[in-house]
């Protein structure tokens, strides 16, 4: 193997949505571990965090400090803005990024799950998408009590898994919509699936997306 990481012109990013206790994490770090074997250059990152003032507003969004939904919109979209410019620069170094969670779970959790009017949401939604203009995106769908029980198994609840079922069956609606109303290209998995079948998926994707960007090179 060459011991000089592949770069990639123009980089390639995918992210990858789905509820907490969809697996996302575990996903990511399996689709970095092919890809960092093959020689490329990957960088993670995740919405909420992925930046410096990222990771402090999403200490604070996690937090259970009392306040209206409207403020973790602008939070939300303040996040979003740092980690545009974040990962534009990754692209331009030529690297692969895989994001957790993107665009779409602002539209999930702020306009379905809590509430904030689709006029004051949307645009940043779709300012994001055209921003960050994803090659691949991997939705993780399954039973929204199921995805819980199992985020909460394997870590204290914060403040949005505190949140009761019903929460979660309206962000889960909330992608659905989201992924229509986006026409975003988005491959989605059932993440119910034994962990390995669902890494053969998710890598048979990005591996197609992969072999298409270097074809236009």
């Amino acid at each position: 193997m060459n011991s000089e990481p592949r770069k990639l012109p123009g980089g390639l990013l995918i992210i990858f949505e789905g509820l907490d206790g969809a697996g996302k994490s575990t996903q990511i770090e399996l689709a970095a571990e092919q890809l960092r074997n093959s020689g490329w250059t990957v960088k993670l990152s995740r919405n909420l965090g992925g930046t410096p003032i990222g990771e402090a507003l999403r200490q604070v969004m996690l937090s259970d400090i009392e306040r209206p939904p409207e403020a973790d919109l602008y939070m939300s979209a303040a996040i979003q803005v740092a980690l545009v410019l974040d990962i534009k620069k990754a692209r331009d170094n030529g690297e692969i990024i895989l994001l957790d969670r993107g665009p779409l779970s602002l539209a999930a959790y702020q306009i379905y799950g809590s509430g904030v009017s689709d006029e004051l949401a949307w645009p940043h939604v779709a300012g994001g998408l055209s921003k960050l203009a994803p090659e691949l995106t991997l939705f993780y769908q399954g039973d929204p009590a199921a995805m819980l029980a199992r985020a909460k198994r394997q870590s204290d609840a914060d403040y949005f898994e505190s949140k009761p079922i019903d929460y979660f069956e309206k962000v889960a609606q909330g992608y659905q919509e989201s992924i229509k109303r986006s026409e975003l290209f988005v491959t989605v998995i059932d993440a119910a699936q034994p962990v390995e079948a669902v890494a053969a998926t998710s890598q048979a994707a990005i591996e197609q997306v992969l072999e298409k960007k270097l074809k236009q090179l």
